[in-house]
């Protein structure tokens, strides 16, 4: 049985950026770059960014020629 090699016909995603945004304001409250993928977070799931905790609300993708992006929409949580 002949394997031939496969060739992507694309470029391998370089930069993986993540963005999280206010959920109503918009206004970008973390953005994070890195070379590889980090783990995906869900609607629902409770994290912290600088010492406060936010709830996902939205989650979006997008990529262009090189990069990926995760975009996050959250909403601060009162205790």
């Amino acid at each position: 049985m002949l394997i031939s090699k496969y060739e992507s016909k694309f470029q391998p995603v370089k930069v993986f950026l993540t963005r999280f945004f206010d959920f109503e304001s918009d206004i970008l409250i973390f953005e994070q770059e890195t070379q590889i993928p980090i783990p995906t977070i869900s609607m629902g799931d409770i994290i912290e960014i600088f010492e406060d905790d936010y709830v996902v609300k939205e989650r979006k993708f997008a990529f262009n020629e090189d990069a990926f992006f995760t975009i996050y929409r959250i909403e601060l949580l009162g205790f």
